[in-house]
Parts: structure tokens; sequence; C-alpha cells
């Protein structure tokens, strides 16, 4: 898998290919699974004859699949056929390198390009062989496709609790979820940043919610108080990915715990930062209350009332409730039962 991500960065092929290790580990898994399979049905080196059947053949049948899975993917004919030609490399790289005598090496690298040959023959059969209507069908069902992954992406990044920012390599924002933008803009909508800066080159939004085109926007220029930590952390020289930040956003405190984490992507596309906020301004307010009645505090011998510092007195639980996060509920502990009411009687039982 490393050769062929290798050889796949190198010619620009993962532009336009899955940005995600585990796709390109089936994909190769089943490949190779296609040519032990090959091994295991025929002795000798398959001949390729006029009435070679490409559609049921099991050696043939990856290419197949793989026709259909990339055609779906939107990519074309050629494109394929040219990326399989580094995937056959990469098998004829491991051939060249590991086989133990030159025999094992001649015969392995003829059943392994026959092989190849097998799968491509099928792939462009089963791409070219459907009918115009056919495509078409195929084209509308993929386009529905990615119109509900996109959906399922914005759904799930838009109902993030927690503020979310998506950080490209460069440092340009490429979006942000409704919990981020709502610290800036309480009208903020769910969607909103997505469908006004990410399409708005695209033409998919209508004309009213269009802004004037423009770059992405920094994100120094939306939270210019981690600048430094994420240069540090893109750099690798960031010592922790997690921190607290106290910050002031339109005049307003808050303290935040920074989480900072990489994008996955083996394509090397989508390479920047994922940025989550934690807002933990009131749990800090509270531990600062619960503070303020550390010391001494006047409270009631008879009663247990409390007295506050403007003087008057309070019930122990409202001076507690209004002072933190605790609320009391009543109830009567078994001292008290027995005192008041007086002990259980059994025999009434």
């Amino acid at each position: 898998m490393g050769r062929i991500l290798n050889y796949a960065r190198t010619t620009g092929f993962t532009e336009y290919t899955s940005t995600l290790k585990e796709a390109w580990r089936l994909s190769i898994s089943g490949l190779t699974s296609s040519i032990v399979l090959a091994k295991q049905v025929l002795q000798e080196t398959p001949e390729l004859t006029p009435d070679f059947d490409f559609q049921d053949n099991p050696i043939a049948h990856f290419g197949v699949v793989e026709a259909q899975r990339h055609r779906e993917r939107g990519i074309d004919l050629a494109m394929f056929l040219s990326l399989f030609k580094y995937y056959r490399r990469a098998y004829r790289d491991v051939i060249l390198e590991k086989a133990p005598t030159e025999l094992d090496k001649n015969a392995s690298l003829a059943f392994l390009d026959r092989t190849f040959d097998i799968i491509e023959i099928a792939f462009t059969v089963e791409w070219s062989g459907r009918k115009e209507d056919a495509n078409l069908r195929q084209l509308q069902v993929m386009n529905r496709q990615m119109t509900n992954e996109k959906n399922k992406y914005l759904t799930i990044f838009e109902s993030l609790p927690s503020p979310a920012f998506l950080v490209n390599s460069d440092g340009s924002l490429d979006n942000m979820n409704l919990m981020a933008t709502s610290y800036f803009n309480p009208e903020s909508t769910s969607g909103g940043y997505y469908y006004r800066h990410s399409e708005q080159q695209t033409g998919e939004t209508d004309t009213e919610s269009h802004e004037s085109a423009e770059q992405k926007r920094p994100i120094g220029e939306i939270l210019p108080w981690l600048t430094r930590e994420l240069e540090l952390f893109m750099s690798n020289k960031l010592e922790t990915p997690r921190f607290i930040k106290h910050v002031d956003i339109y005049k307003k405190e808050y303290t935040f715990v920074v989480r900072l984490s990489e994008m996955f992507d083996v394509s090397r596309k989508f390479n920047g930062a994922v940025i989550i906020l934690e807002d933990i301004t009131r749990l800090k307010q509270v531990e600062s209350d619960f503070k303020k009645l550390a010391g001494f505090i006047p409270i009631c011998s008879h009663c247990k009332n409390i007295r506050d510092d403007k003087g008057a007195w309070n019930k122990l639980e409202e001076f507690i409730e209004q002072r933190s996060e605790a609320l009391f509920s009543h109830s009567i502990c078994d001292t008290c039962l027995e005192k008041h009411y007086g002990p259980d009687d059994e025999s009434d039982s």
C-alpha cells in the first residue's frame, strides 16, 4: 500500500481518489486476493483467447467490481487505467525485490502481468459495455449519493455541541459549525458559514446568499488569540494539543478548553487541523463561587440559618443554591424519624 500511495501521490492521482487510508487498504487487499485466487485456480499462466469470458471469470471479477465502483466515484476510464498501471508497477517491484531465484522472478512476473491484463480488459469491457441510458441512471444515483453524503457530513458537523473549526494547511478557515458561529453572530443559522463561503464559487447557493468572491478567511482573523498555538501545532512544535484559554469575544469573557487534532488524510489534500472548543466559562464561575464560601460563615447554632454579607439571615439550602449549581431535596434521616415519629412498630405492619 505504501508503494502504490507513493506512486499515486507523486503522479497526482490522489487529487481524485479517496482521502482515507482504509479505502486504499481495501482496494489493495481485494486486488491481492484476486491475484492469489488466480494462482490457486490456474497452474499455468492463462492465455487470452477469442472466447475468453471476462464477465464470469473469477480473475476478472475484481476488474468488473472496480469498474462499477470507480465509475460511481466520477473517475473516468483513462484515469483509472493510468492509475492501475502504477498498481501493476508496485506489485512488480515486490517480485523483483523478493523473488528468491531468477526463474521464480520471471515466472512470477509473467503470471502477474497476465493477471493484470485480464483484470484491465474486464474493467474496460464492463465500463464501455453499458448503454447511455444506464450510464445516465447511474450518474443520477451517484449524484444523489454524493448529496446525501454531503448532507450527512453537514448534519453531524452542525450538530456538534461544541464549537468546531476546520482549518486548511495554509491557516485559512475551511468551515465552522453552528455552535462556533453563534459566538460571533447570535442570529447564525445551521450551515450558514458553509453555504456562504464554501460553495460561493460553485454557484450552488442562490444569489441572495452570495457574498462577493473572496479567499478563505485566515483563522487568525476569527481566533486571533489562538494563532500562536496553531502555528506551533502545524509545525509539530506544540507541547500538548489540549490547553485552556481565557479570551474576550465582543467584550464578554470566556474560558475554553482548546483541543487540536490533525486531519487523517492519506492523500494529503486535507492535511490541516481540527479545532474543538469546550466552553467552561460557567464551570469556572461556579468554582469561583464555591471559593467565596471558604473561610468563616456565620451560622445560627439553633436554626442553622446563615447570615450573608448584607446581614440578612437565609436558610442553609437557599444560601448554597444561590451560590452554586447544587439543588436540595428534602427527606428525613433515621434518627429524626425515630425522635419525632417514634420507633417503627413492626406489629402494626
